[in-house]
């Protein structure tokens, strides 16, 4: 009879053990879990029909802006402007409103309304404003934990079209630009909004940008943009790595980067263009492999897949490109409207700023397989699509729409 009871409770104390190992942390941010555009899905269609996806359902009560959804296995979280006031609504996943909180104000002049996607960590919700407002909430029902503002509590400028970042957060740690002269950067605790420090970086304002970080060696690089600066940032002390200064008509260095095999890939506006940089083995310096000058994305991101790299070609472009990642050269050009670009499934996903057309494209034979024309919405298309659970999530303006691409079982 011990004998058994023992077995129990070893068997107990093992299975408890081996459930906390496998229970499965709940993370979604910016562009996908590695902030590069690749999304974790698979069954999706291959080709469209000529109407499109099918529509599932759409909301039109967002007001205005241009932030992107994230969407966890049972509810989507996104930003909303009505009258300048910066809120965060939660959907079911059938489009129904779970819960929608204030939590500060938003950008009203130029391009006004929310410009940045929310990140979630468990059941915490970190979300922030075009005027600088940094809250922490619980996602259950939008209840405030903590709350900052970045021109406020830390001497923060703002920028021409105001702050667009989305939040980075590494384990216990929230990063974000306030781009004032002495607190460039900071490093929140994220369960309380303590301070944990703060780089003066290169004293600049920020540049739209929505950082990374590199692993390399046992080091940490939080890499972004100022300014007029190229930033790697000590991702535990807040001390300036390294940077690369440049000038550029237009400082909207919005495309957080992507890193691979010690290789570092930007892509900016005409003038600073698409870069790719080796990062050295500690982290500490970078340096240049090959520039070009002539591509410019503003703000669509960048795929990269295998030896190939995906990008728009430039604000007046309608052309997708694809470069060879390891010379720069141009290898192939297609008319999709200059926008961004997501992966999912062996595909690529385009949504075109000015007309808002969305394009399924086959990254092997680089060919258009299905298109369609986001009808719904208001002003620019400048919001990035989301996947998840088989379905394409677009945001333009006021509405959101959501569509069925799964192939049918």
């Amino acid at each position: 009879m011990k004998k058994t009871i023992l077995f129990v409770f070893i068997t107990t104390i093992l299975y408890s053990c081996s459930t906390n190992e496998e229970k499965q942390t709940t993370f979604e941010q910016w562009r996908g879990e590695n902030r590069d555009g690749k999304y974790q899905e698979k069954d999706l269609l291959k080709t469209w029909p000529e109407e499109g996806p099918e529509l599932l359902w759409f909301n039109e009560n967002l007001g205005e802006g241009y932030g992107s959804p994230i969407i966890t296995d049972s509810t989507l979280y996104i930003l909303a402007s009505r009258d300048s006031i910066a809120s965060v609504v939660a959907f079911d996943l059938n489009g129904n409103e779970k819960w929608q909180k204030d939590f500060g104000f938003e950008w009203n002049t130029s391009f006004p309304g929310t410009r940045s996607t929310p990140t979630l960590i468990d059941d915490l919700l970190y979300i922030t404003s075009g005027r600088g407002d940094i809250t922490c909430m619980k996602s259950i029902n939008g209840e405030v934990v903590w709350a900052k503002n970045m021109l406020e509590d830390f001497h923060g400028k703002t920028p021409f079209f105001g702050y667009a970042q989305s939040l980075l957060i590494n384990n216990d740690i929230v990063y974000a630009m306030p781009g004032g002269a002495d607190t460039n950067i900071v490093a929140l605790n994220r369960y309380n909004g303590d301070i944990i420090w703060i780089s003066k970086a290169k004293g600049e304002i920020p540049a739209y940008n929505s950082p990374r970080i590199i692993d390399i060696n046992g080091n940490q690089v939080l890499v972004t943009y100022s300014k007029e600066n190229f930033l790697g940032i000590d991702a535990k002390t807040g001390n300036l790595l390294w940077s690369e200064s440049f000038t550029a008509k237009y400082p909207n260095h919005a495309n957080t980067i992507l890193y691979e095999d010690s290789a570092i890939y930007t892509a900016a506006p005409i003038g600073h263009g698409v870069l790719k940089y080796d990062l050295s083995t500690d982290g500490s310096s970078i340096t240049k492999i090959w520039h070009d000058t002539i591509i410019g994305n503003y703000f669509g991101g960048i795929i990269k897949l295998e030896d190939k790299i995906y990008t728009g070609a430039g604000s007046k472009s309608k052309d997708l490109l694809m470069l060879n990642a390891n010379t720069g050269a141009v290898l192939d050009s297609l008319e999709t409207g200059n926008g961004s670009v997501i992966y999912a499934d062996g595909m690529l996903f385009t949504y075109a700023h000015k007309r808002g057309n969305v394009c399924l494209i086959d990254s092997e034979s680089f060919e258009i397989k299905g298109s369609f024309k986001v009808k719904k919405g208001t002003k620019e298309h400048f919001s990035h699509p989301v996947i998840k659970n088989g379905v394409l999530y677009i945001r333009h303006g006021n509405a959101l729409l959501a569509y069925d691409i799964r192939i049918k079982k």
